[in-house]
């Protein structure tokens, strides 16, 4: 059996650990994202990546690779970090994969977030004997991972599938990207929140500390403006998914992310609506499902870049 080291770098935490090749997490570690900029991101992870080689190397562990997923836009071909996330600081245009070979001597392989997301599940988890799936992926804004005939879509440099930022309405709110009407602007956890909190604004309340998971529960029990705020939310979703089953022709569509957390209750919806709005040729079989392998996706999909779909 062969283990490799996969990283998770998220806006809020970076997780890593020591992979089999069939998936199991033999040993993890989990520490805090510094907000301050690449500098002390750099360091946390040769800190984090240096006690793994250590853990690993005390256990006679031969490690083969280091992958690592990150936030933002990839150059996958040369393993640099062309532009990252909002919630870190200076993280962009990072020659990450060189820099971490300079002191690891292991091949490395770096990718965006949700790829990783993508090929654990295609591997070990939900899209487990599926070829053809969208795999979306509801945060803090909405990512996308795309597979063809069971190889993942890149496009030219590693920039393919940004499929929270393909716009629904040409008139519609101002996405953080520059566009009007993106799927984010629909689907995110941030926008649910935001509509919610506009809600209460509207009518004389206020409260700037409500989640999208709080939109969720009130929505449960029966709340009118958590009602109007998901409604609008699986509109959007749905018209957004119709698209990209158009466009793709996939079997499934995988939604994973933090605002599906407690969010399987959606799926229904979504598939009614979908049914109703798309091609009937297209879209009556592809199945909607929730990604399996939850908080350990991201570092266990990283660990298998070596083995590239």
């Amino acid at each position: 059996m062969e283990y490799s080291i996969g990283v998770d770098i998220g806006g809020t935490k970076i997780a890593a650990g020591v992979v089999k090749t069939d998936g199991e997490v033999v040993f993890k570690k989990i520490v805090e994202t510094p907000r301050i900029g690449r500098k002390e991101i750099l360091q946390v992870l040769r800190n984090i990546l240096e006690e793994l080689m250590a853990w690993a190397n005390d256990n006679g562990i031969i490690l083969k690779s280091i992958g690592i997923g990150t936030a933002g836009q990839v150059d996958y071909n040369h393993g640099i970090v062309l532009s990252g996330t909002t919630n870190i600081q200076d993280w962009n245009n990072i020659p990450l994969r060189q820099t971490i070979m300079e002191y690891t001597d292991l091949p490395v392989f770096l990718d965006n977030d949700v790829n990783v997301l993508t090929i654990s599940e295609h591997l070990f988890g939900a899209a487990k004997g599926y070829g053809n799936v969208i795999c979306l992926a509801l945060g803090t804004g909405v990512g996308g991972g795309v597979l063809v005939n069971g190889t993942l879509l890149r496009g030219e440099w590693g920039g393919a599938a940004e499929l929270g930022h393909t716009s629904l309405n040409i008139y519609g709110e101002l996405c953080n990207c520059g566009m009007r009407g993106c799927l984010e602007t629909y689907a995110s956890g941030t926008w649910i929140a935001k509509r919610m909190q506009r809600l209460y604004v509207s009518q004389g309340k206020h409260n700037d500390r409500i989640s999208a998971q709080d939109v969720f529960r009130l929505y449960m029990e029966g709340n009118p403006n958590a009602a109007e705020v998901i409604q609008l939310m699986t509109k959007g979703l749905s018209y957004g998914i119709v698209n990209f089953i158009h466009t793709f022709n996939p079997q499934l569509i995988l939604l994973g992310g933090g605002v599906m957390t407690d969010g399987h209750w959606i799926i229904p919806l979504l598939q009614k609506e979908i049914n109703k709005i798309g091609l009937q040729s297209l879209v009556s079989h592809v199945e909607i499902k929730q990604s399996q392998l939850s908080a350990n996706s991201g570092l266990i999909g990283a660990a298998m870049l070596k083995e590239s779909i």
